[in-house]
C-alpha cells in the first residue's frame, strides 16, 4: 500500500500537468485555426476567375485546395521542421499566378470546354511538384544560401504587385463583379448596385487600420475579422432584413452546389486533359517557383529571430520540398511556413508538436465541411480581410521603404509593382530581373569602393628603387613630370570601365596635373595656382595593384587606350596585372604593333624603372656608366659601383675608402645574420642575390639588388638587426667590419663622414621607395 502511494501521486501530477497543458494550448490553437480559415475563404475563391460562372464548382474547389494544402504542410512541418510550433498555410502570394494560369487555359480552350477544369487542376498540381522539387534539391545539397541572392528591392516590388492583386481580389469578393485597374473599372465601382458592397469592406478595413494604431495586441486583428460575421447578422436582425434578401442584393456569397470532399479528385480526369496546353504555362510556373523561393529568406530568419531559436535553413527547405511535392501528388497547390500566423501563435503561448498536429487535424476536418460554410459568410468579411492585407502589403512595399531604399531601388520597386498590376505577374518578375541587373551595375559603378580610379598623379615625386647618380636624378627631376600614374582599384567591369577611358581621354585634352584635382587639399589648391606650364604626357602608367577583378568588356576598353595614346605619341605601361589575366596581357601585346610603345611590368616599381630607363636612355637598372679606371679590372668594377654613391669624390678618395672593405664570397642559402643579432658589419653587394626577411611577419621579404648597400643603418646606429639576411644564390660582397670602421674613425674621419653620407642618402632612397608603395595615401616623399 505504502509503495503504491508515490506512484499514484506521480500519475495524479502527470494527469494534472497534461490537463493544464491542454487547457493552455486551446486558445493559441483556436487563434491559429481561425486565422487560417479567415484567409482561406477570400483567397480560395480567387483561384479561378470570378466571371467564370459556367462551372460554379471550382470556387468550392479553391477552398478545398487551400485547406488540403495547409493541412498537408502542417503535418509535414510537425514531422520535419526544427520549429516546434510552425503554422503552415497555402502560399497565398501565389494566388495571382494561379489566377493567371486559369485565365490563360480558359482563353485557350474556351470557358465551356469540359477539358478546362482538368487541365487547370493538373497544371496546378504540376507547379506544386516543380516547386517542391526545387526546394528539396536546394535543401538536400546544402544550397540554402542561394535564396539570399534575391535582392531586397526586387522582393519588395513583387510584394507591392501582390498587394495590388489582393486589393483587386478584395474588391471582386466584396462586389461579386470582375474588376480591373483601368479607368472603366474604377468608374464601374460607383454603380448603385455595388457601391455599398465594396465601401462597407473599405470602411471596415479603415476602422481596423485606425484601431490598430492604438491597440497593439497581435490578437486584435484576427478577433476583429471573426467578429464581422456575427455583427453583420446582428445588424440584419435589427434592421429586419432576411438573409435571403441580403443574399439577393449581393451581401452574401452565392450558394454553391454541395460537393463531396472527394469531388476534387474526381475532376482529375487525365483523359480530358489537353496536354499541349500545359507546356504553354511553363513561363508562369517558372515565375511562380522563383517567387515561392523569395519567401524563404524572409519567413525562416524572421521567425527564428522572433522566437529566439537558431535553425538550419537547409532543413527547412527540405521540409518545404517534401510538403509541396506531397501537395502536388495530392492534386493541390503550394504551401509554406507562414511567418505572421506562426509569430502570432507563439505570442499567444502556442508551441509543441502535439499542438501543431492538433491544428492539422482541425484543418483536415474543415477540408471535409469547409466549402459548404462559405455561403453563410458575408462578403464584407472576405473583402475586409483582403483589403486590409492588400493595403498592408502596398504600404510595406511602396511607402515604408521610402527611407530604406535609394532612388534607383525605389524606382525599381514601383516599376515592378506597376508592371505586375497593369501587365502581368510574369512580366513583372521579368522586368524585376532586368532592373535588378541595371540597378546593380549603376550602384556598383558609383559607389566609392567600386570607383575604378583610386588616385592619379604625375611621377614628379615618385621614383623606382633603382639607384641613380646625381646627374641622372637631375634629369629625372625634370622629366618625370611627363610620367602620369593612374592607380586602378576594385572590380573593373562594363559598368565602370568607361570612367577610366574617359579620364585618360581628358588627360590628353586638358593635360595632366601633378595631382588629381579631385583629391587636392586646400594647400595643394594654392600651390596649383603656380604658373608653371602643364607637362606633356609621354608615359601613362596604369597600376593594377589594387584590382581584384577584370571582365572581358573592361579588358576590351583598356586595350582601346592604345589608339588614344598612339595619337598623342604616349607610351603605355601596365603594372601589376593579376596573373589570372594572362590572356589580357597577351592580347595587349598583339594589339600594340609597336612594342616599344608598350611595357607590361610585374609591379609599379618596375613600371617606374622602365620609364626612367627610357628617359635616361638606359636598358637595365644595373648598367654602370663607362668611366676610365687606372686599377685592375676586378677592382675597377667595384669602384664603379662605389662611384655611384659619391660621384663628386676623386678616384683616390674612392680607392682609399674601398681599402677598408674586404671581399667575401657567400654560399647559396648561407645566413649572413639573423634578426636580433648585433650589427657588426655593413655589406656592398657586387654580384649574386640576397634577401632580407622579417621573421615575425609571414612572407615579408625584400630582395637586395646588385650595387646596394645593406646593413649600414643598424651598423652606424648600433641597433640590433631588424631583419635576417640570406643569400639566395652564390654572391660576392664587400664587407666593412666594426674594427675597420673604428680604424677609419681614428685615422681618417673624412672617409667615415663620406660613408655616413652614403648611408644617409641610401636610407633616404629606401624610404622614398616605401613612399612609392603607399603613394595612394598621399604621404610626402622623405
Amino acid at each position: 500500500m505504502d509503495t503504491c502511494r508515490p506512484t499514484r501521486g506521480l500519475l495524479h501530477d502527470s494527469w494534472n500537468s497534461s490537463i493544464t497543458g491542454a487547457i493552455h494550448a486551446v486558445p493559441p490553437i483556436v487563434i491559429a485555426v481561425l486565422v487560417n480559415l479567415m484567409i482561406c475563404v477570400p483567397f480560395g475563391l480567387s483561384f479561378f476567375p470570378l466571371e467564370w460562372q459556367d462551372i460554379p464548382v471550382p470556387h468550392a474547389f479553391g477552398i478545398q485546395m487551400f485547406l488540403l494544402s495547409s493541412t498537408i504542410c502542417q503535418f509535414t512541418f510537425v514531422w520535419l521542421s526544427n520549429f516546434d510550433g510552425a503554422i503552415c498555410q497555402m502560399m497565398v502570394e501565389n494566388v495571382p499566378f494561379m489566377h493567371t494560369i486559369s485565365i490563360s487555359i480558359i482563353q485557350e480552350l474556351g470557358p465551356t470546354n469540359p477539358s478546362v477544369l482538368p487541365t487547370i487542376l493538373v497544371t496546378y498540381a504540376f507547379s506544386s511538384i516543380v516547386c517542391g522539387a526545387l526546394f528539396y534539391i536546394l535543401g538536400h545539397w546544402k544550397l540554402g544560401n542561394i535564396v539570399y541572392l534575391f535582392p531586397k528591392h526586387i522582393i519588395v516590388g513583387a510584394v507591392g504587385g501582390i498587394g495590388a492583386f489582393v486589393m483587386q481580389s478584395g474588391i471582386e469578393n466584396s462586389t461579386g463583379r470582375e474588376f480591373h485597374w483601368t479607368w472603366n473599372g474604377l468608374q464601374g465601382l460607383w454603380k448603385d448596385e455595388i457601391l455599398w458592397l465594396w465601401v462597407t469592406s473599405a470602411i471596415l478595413a479603415l476602422v481596423l487600420w485606425i484601431l490598430t494604431r492604438y491597440i497593439k495586441s497581435p490578437l486584435f486583428p484576427p478577433l476583429f475579422f471573426v467578429s464581422i460575421a456575427p455583427c453583420f447578422y446582428i445588424v440584419l436582425l435589427c434592421l429586419g432584413i432576411s438573409t435571403d434578401t441580403a443574399r439577393a442584393h449581393g451581401w452574401f456569397f452565392s450558394r454553391a452546389p454541395h460537393v463531396a470532399f472527394y469531388s476534387l479528385w474526381e475532376h482529375y480526369d487525365f483523359s480530358l486533359v489537353e496536354w499541349h496546353v500545359v507546356p504553354k504555362q511553363f513561363g508562369t510556373i517558372v515565375g511562380l517557383t522563383f517567387f515561392s523561393l523569395m519567401h524563404v529568406p524572409i519567413n525562416i530568419p524572421s521567425l527564428s529571430l522572433t522566437i529566439d531559436k537558431e535553425v538550419d535553413i537547409n532543413d527547412e527547405l527540405v521540409a518545404h520540398g517534401v510538403s509541396n511535392t506531397l501537395c502536388g501528388l495530392s492534386g493541390t497547390v503550394q504551401n509554406y511556413l507562414c511567418y505572421s500566423t506562426s509569430a502570432l501563435y507563439y505570442k499567444c503561448g502556442g508551441s509543441g508538436r502535439r499542438s501543431g498536429f492538433t491544428i492539422g487535424l482541425i484543418m483536415l476536418f474543415f477540408f471535409f465541411v469547409g466549402p459548404n460554410v462559405v455561403s453563410y459568410l458575408p462578403r464584407c468579411m472576405a473583402g475586409c480581410v483582403m483589403m486590409h492585407l492588400g493595403s498592408d502589403l502596398l504600404r510595406e512595399a511602396l511607402i515604408d521603404t521610402y527611407d530604406q531604399l535609394d532612388a534607383l531601388e525605389l524606382g525599381t520597386v514601383w516599376a515592378i509593382a506597376g508592371t505586375m498590376t497593369f501587365w502581368g505577374m510574369n512580366q513583372g518578375l521579368a522586368i524585376g530581373a532586368l532592373l535588378a541587373c541595371m540597378t546593380f551595375v549603376m550602384q556598383s559603378a558609383r559607389t566609392p569602393t567600386n570607383v575604378p580610379i583610386r588616385g592619379s598623379m604625375s611621377a614628379a615625386t615618385l621614383r623606382s628603387h633603382a639607384w641613380r647618380m646625381t646627374n641622372e636624378l637631375n634629369i629625372l627631376d625634370r622629366e618625370c613630370r611627363n610620367i602620369h600614374v593612374i592607380q586602378l582599384q576594385g572590380h573593373l567591369f562594363f559598368g565602370n570601365i568607361n570612367q577610366v577611358s574617359d579620364y585618360v581621354h581628358d588627360l590628353f585634352q586638358d593635360g595632366p596635373s601633378l595631382t588629381d584635382s579631385a583629391v587636392q587639399s586646400p594647400l595643394q589648391s594654392v600651390l596649383s595656382d603656380d604658373v608653371r606650364p602643364r607637362p606633356e604626357l609621354k608615359y601613362l602608367v596604369l597600376d593594377f595593384t589594387l584590382v581584384v577583378g577584370l571582365d572581358s568588356s573592361a579588358a576590351d576598353r583598356l586595350t582601346k587606350i592604345e589608339f588614344v595614346c598612339d595619337l598623342h605619341h604616349c607610351k603605355v605601361v601596365f603594372a601589376a596585372v593579376p596573373t589570372a589575366y594572362v590572356k589580357f596581357t597577351e592580347h595587349l601585346r598583339s594589339v600594340f604593333e609597336n612594342t616599344t610603345m608598350l611595357y607590361i611590368a610585374p609591379d609599379l616599381d618596375r613600371a617606374l624603372e622602365w620609364c626612367e630607363n627610357d628617359i635616361l636612355g638606359k636598358r637595365t637598372q644595373d648598367e654602370v656608366p663607362s668611366q676610365p679606371c687606372t686599377v685592375d679590372d676586378k677592382e675597377c668594377t667595384h669602384l664603379r659601383i662605389l662611384r655611384r654613391f659619391m660621384p663628386d669624390q676623386p678616384l683616390s678618395v674612392q680607392q682609399k675608402l674601398l681599402s677598408y672593405f674586404s671581399i667575401s664570397t657567400i654560399k647559396k642559402e648561407e645566413v649572413l645574420w639573423r634578426q636580433g643579432d648585433p650589427s657588426d658589419r655593413a655589406l656592398l653587394l657586387v654580384n649574386g642575390a640576397l634577401t632580407a626577411v622579417i621573421e615575425e611577419e609571414a612572407g615579408t621579404t625584400e630582395n637586395v639588388s646588385i650595387g646596394s648597400i645593406v646593413g649600414d643603418l643598424c651598423f652606424l646606429t648600433g641597433e640590433k638587426r631588424k631583419t635576417s639576411l640570406i643569400a639566395t644564390e652564390k654572391s660576392v660582397v664587400y664587407v666593412l667590419t666594426r674594427p675597420n670602421f673604428n680604424k677609419m674613425l681614428e685615422k681618417d674621419c673624412y672617409l667615415a663622414f663620406l660613408f655616413q653620407g652614403i648611408s644617409l642618402r641610401y636610407t633616404s632612397f629606401r624610404l622614398q621607395y616605401v613612399g612609392n608603395r603607399i603613394w595612394e595615401t598621399k604621404c610626402l616623399p622623405i
